[in-house]
């Protein structure tokens, strides 16, 4: 989890002025970066072949189906 946020923090909280922005705001920006950019589109060298979690999941059931 310590990764996670240091992640979150480096590639968005830093590079906007959330001091200015409310909770609601900040909250919907860090709902998106998650749900849209984190899970589908962002490289993860924690599996083998550097897929997003999602794409790597849906690898993994696919296999799991085949066999």
């Amino acid at each position: 989890m310590e990764s996670f946020f240091a992640v979150l923090k480096k590639e968005l909280l830093y590079r906007i002025p959330t001091y200015r922005m409310k909770k609601s705001e900040v909250e919907t920006i860090i709902f998106r970066y998650v749900f849209t950019y984190y899970n589908k589109v962002r490289i993860h060298t924690s599996n083998p072949d550097g897929l997003p979690p999602v794409a790597y999941r849906n690898s993994q059931l696919e296999e799991a189906d085949v066999a």
